[in-house]
């Protein structure tokens, strides 16, 4: 996508975000659903955000994660991102299957949005293939997802099960189909994730090639981490920011506590930490939007930013409350929206040890086959 349109794409999300930002509001919906504000989805799609990511051939634009990386930064600091993630998640899945043009109906203007349900336990980010949940051959499907996000606003769910004689395939699932059970649990910032039972319920095969379903729910949980760390990013700055302001005001002896030489140092250090984890962040961003390498070139990308951004998150969260000093842990303090949003973040789509676990992985295998290869000559 062209620099130009995706600033102007930044600028016009940061406006939207300084339109909407209530952080009164924000408290009030903490663990009441959908996890936004009623009216944010018709917002969204009256902006053509909803349609940003549908497939031209579908009647989209056909963006994907630099437009995403894009708008969500932005947006983050208004917590307007919700249900932008989960949407951007589903789409992706649906475009790496090569889904036909109907799937796609109702989310242009919000009134059926797909949501992706992939995960049955802890831990099984990155093996989308190991499944328990089973389609069986009447089309009825039974099985168990969690950590499911934007269950509340669903349409319709796309579900990864295991078929009769085997392999990976991807299904629909209605919303309020017979037989299909959803349970809502709170994260840390109050927002919903949710857990889905099916018992014996009706589905439609949206895809049945095993390799390519695999390989597009990997692709697209990618994908949609390094835009989580587009959002996190977005939230250190944030919160980098607020601290400025409170060493710039706060008095203590007379003085502002800025201008004693301890806590300088220690600003410096999170704005550098800041400043590399944006660094980091950019061009990940640019080359697996523009389809970098393979699989593990890509992924490599991923849990790098991801595990960067997920520990200066950390960092930056726990310096910031204790130069805040109290006022940082109470629930009138703005910073604790922040903190608490990337609590929910760096547990989402793979925490900040699942990916440094990958990437040390992904790093011994890269070291392994460059060794083979040299011994080879």
């Amino acid at each position: 996508m062209d620099p130009d349109d995706l600033r102007m794409l930044g600028e016009a999300a940061a406006r939207y975000a300084a339109r909407v930002h209530d952080p009164a509001a924000l408290r009030a919906r903490r663990g009441i659903g959908p996890g936004h504000a009623p009216e944010q989805l018709q917002e969204l799609a009256a902006q053509g955000w909803l349609a940003a990511f549908v497939p031209e051939a579908a009647g989209g634009l056909g963006l994907g994660p630099e437009a995403a990386a894009a708008l969500v930064g932005p947006l983050a600091a208004g917590f307007a991102v919700a249900p932008l993630d989960s949407h951007f998640l589903a789409c992706r899945v649906l475009a790496h299957v090569g889904a036909a043009p109907e799937a796609y109906a109702g989310v242009e203007d919000g009134s059926s949005l797909p949501v992706l349900a992939f995960q049955e336990r802890a831990g099984d980010v990155f093996a989308p293939a190991s499944v328990a949940t089973r389609l069986g051959a009447n089309l009825r499907l039974t099985g168990a997802k969690r950590f499911v996000l934007g269950h509340q606003v669903a349409g319709r769910f796309l579900v990864t099960a295991r078929a009769p004689r085997g392999g990976l395939v991807l299904v629909e699932v209605a919303a309020g189909a017979e037989g299909l059970e959803a349970t809502t649990q709170w994260r840390a910032d109050g927002g919903p994730m949710g857990a889905l039972g099916f018992a014996s319920v009706p589905a439609r095969v949206v895809c049945d090639d095993p390799e390519l379903v695999a390989g597009a729910v990997a692709r697209a949980v990618d994908e949609t981490a390094l835009v989580l760390a587009a959002e996190t990013v977005a939230h250190i700055e944030a919160m980098k920011s607020l601290l400025l302001e409170h060493l710039r005001t706060r008095v203590q002896f007379d003085r502002p506590i800025g201008a004693f030489q301890a806590l300088q140092h220690r600003a410096v250090d999170l704005h550098v930490a800041a400043l590399v984890s944006r660094a980091v962040l950019e061009p990940a961003v640019t080359r697996v939007g523009a389809g970098v390498g393979d699989a593990s070139a890509r992924a490599l990308l991923v849990s790098r930013v991801r595990a960067r951004a997920s520990a200066t998150a950390r960092t930056m969260a726990r310096e910031a409350i204790q130069m805040f000093g109290a006022m940082g842990i109470t629930d009138e303090c703005d910073l604790g929206l922040h903190v608490t949003r990337v609590l929910a973040l760096n547990a989402q789509l793979g925490t900040e040890a699942e990916h440094r676990r990958r990437l040390a992985g992904l790093l011994a295998d890269d070291l392994t086959q460059r060794m083979t290869e040299e011994i080879a000559r």
